[in-house]
């Protein structure tokens, strides 16, 4: 043909006609090579070649070769031959322009290309993970909220708001996903949910969440009764200076402003880094040494061996819940923030000490 292009004629019955008229049907395009893919050309390419959706299985062969490390092992993951995975990557780096790895006699590695793409991209890649849970959810009826808080949160708070709910005869179906600390930064990625509990470190909030204060608490030392601090009616950051002090550790949104608060003016001595703030406060009322905790998020924990003892100055955390912005809340999420805010009331009506160090926002 005059355009060089390879085609095939697919015999197509006009009915309206009774006859038989020739359909000219061109062949995909081959993949472009990078080589033969400058800027220049680039920007000469209709923006429907840009614009038009990824192909899911390259873009998780990506994923994969890059947390697996290796093509073969990606290959494995997606029960398909590693020359097939080869040309899925080879179809991705044409349709995006970009060389995502460099091939050697030793195999793949990530080019820098590759490196930013995947760093820019790897949660909306996680967050794929989500679609089979949702759809077998609406196979079953309908999807669950899905709700996401950290632990200490989870079981001070989550727990008996729900439990609050199922007296009351709630119909609410839900899916509870607990981490070790849920803060702004994990919920900027892909993770799929409906309504957070987080603490807000930051006053600027993701763009995509909306956030609506919660409550407030005040962190303090929890210190062993049998303590030199423990007749104490406060306890200042220098008094802190030279004790054993047992932080969440600082990965943690919790425990980096727990370790902000008690590196303040004094270079604190940790004695023990743990990734839980609750195994910080048991450790305390086991006489390990200082933690730095909050009364309503020790609700039901037994504390006969330690107690609460204000800081100076005062150490204010305020907790929100969050959604995605645009998104309104759903009957069930409301129901849940009402029966979140009775949990706290109740708990600061039950003791003049809780209603100091927790308040409603």
């Amino acid at each position: 043909m005059a355009s060089g292009v390879e085609s095939r004629v697919v015999a197509v019955k006009d009915r309206a006609e009774g006859s038989c008229k020739p359909l000219i049907r061109p062949r995909a395009m081959q993949p472009l090579k990078r080589q033969d893919l400058d800027h220049s050309e680039k920007q000469q390419m209709p923006p429907e070649r840009w614009s038009r959706p990824m192909n899911f299985k390259s873009l998780r062969a990506f994923q994969l070769i890059v947390e697996r490390g290796s093509l073969s092992a990606a290959a494995g993951d997606l029960c398909l031959s590693q020359p097939a995975v080869s040309r899925l990557i080879a179809q991705l780096e044409s349709e995006l322009g970009l060389v995502l790895f460099n091939r050697t006699g030793r195999g793949l590695t990530m080019s820098k290309e590759g490196k930013l793409f995947y760093d820019t991209t790897k949660d909306i890649l996680a967050g794929v993970d989500e679609i089979p849970r949702i759809a077998k959810e609406i196979q079953h009826g309908g999807r669950h909220l899905q709700l996401l808080a950290g632990s200490h949160i989870a079981r001070a708070v989550v727990s008996p708001a729900l439990a609050m709910l199922q007296r009351e005869g709630s119909k609410l179906r839900c899916r509870l996903d607990v981490i070790s600390d849920v803060g702004l930064d994990e919920l900027s990625g892909g993770r799929h949910f409906d309504l957070a509990i987080a603490p807000i470190t930051s006053p600027v909030v993701p763009p995509h969440l909306e956030a609506h204060r919660l409550f407030s608490v005040r962190v303090e030392a929890v210190v062993p009764r049998s303590h030199r601090l423990a007749s104490r009616n406060a306890i200042s950051v220098s008094d802190l200076a030279d004790e054993d002090l047992i932080i969440p550790r600082q990965e943690e949104s919790y425990g980096q402003q727990i370790s902000r608060f008690a590196n303040r003016g004094a270079s604190a001595k940790t004695f023990v880094e743990t990734q839980s703030s609750l195994i910080a406060c048991q450790m305390a009322c086991d006489g390990v040494g200082i933690a730095l905790f909050d009364r309503l998020s020790a609700r039901g924990l037994h504390l006969g061996s330690a107690q609460f003892i204000p800081l100076e100055p005062d150490f204010w955390m305020t907790f929100a819940f969050l959604h995605p912005r645009g998104e309104a809340l759903r009957t069930g999420a409301v129901a849940f923030v009402d029966a979140v805010r009775q949990v706290i009331a109740d708990f600061i009506v039950a003791d003049p000490l809780n209603a100091a160090a927790v308040r409603l926002e």
